[in-house]
């Protein structure tokens, strides 16, 4: 887009070709504390994260078979509920006829 301007409409600031870049700049050759410091810990991201996933798996394959088991549970006793209401009803329907 630039390029395209004429340079007689734009300031010369903006005629300047990426004066804050950093690509020029080398940064291989200087040793870093944080470069040094982090280097220790890449072995151990791997199997962090392969225990930390097989953890949250592990957490929701055990939460749903809870919900799953509460659910039976409270589906039977709502059955049972409602069976013994239905007996209760047939005994009151036959008793008045």
């Amino acid at each position: 887009m630039l390029s395209r301007l004429s340079s007689s409409r734009l300031p010369s600031r903006f005629l300047s070709r990426r004066s804050f870049t950093t690509t020029g700049f080398n940064r291989s050759n200087e040793s870093s504390s944080f470069r040094e410091g982090a280097s220790k810990y890449k072995l151990f991201v791997s199997p962090f994260a392969k225990v930390f996933l097989g953890a949250i798996f592990t957490y929701q394959v055990i939460h749903w078979t809870w919900l799953k088991l509460e659910m039976d549970e409270s589906k039977y006793e709502k059955n049972k509920e409602v069976a013994s209401l239905e007996m209760q009803a047939k005994e009151l329907t036959s008793t008045q006829k």
